[in-house]
């Protein structure tokens, strides 16, 4: 295990212990850079957008389809 005296004071640093009944138990720690926060909130940024970019193209491509069945001189 690292020395915690090499993180820096700048880091931020969780740690999480999880006991289901007497036969599981899952220990998980972490730390992050203020770079890393950054990054990780960029990240969550990007596919949250690109899923709004999917729902309004599935939504135009239903609206399509739903003229077409109207119209029969529109392709399928």
């Amino acid at each position: 295990m690292r020395s915690l005296k090499r993180l820096s004071k700048d880091r931020q640093t969780a740690k999480a212990s999880v006991e289901l009944g007497n036969w599981v138990k899952l220990d998980a720690r972490t730390d992050f850079s203020p770079a890393g926060l950054v990054a990780v909130g960029v990240l969550v940024s990007g596919i949250l957008l690109s899923t709004s970019v999917l729902v309004a193209a599935a939504g135009r491509a239903k609206a399509r389809r739903v003229a077409a069945r109207r119209d029969r001189s529109l392709p399928y």
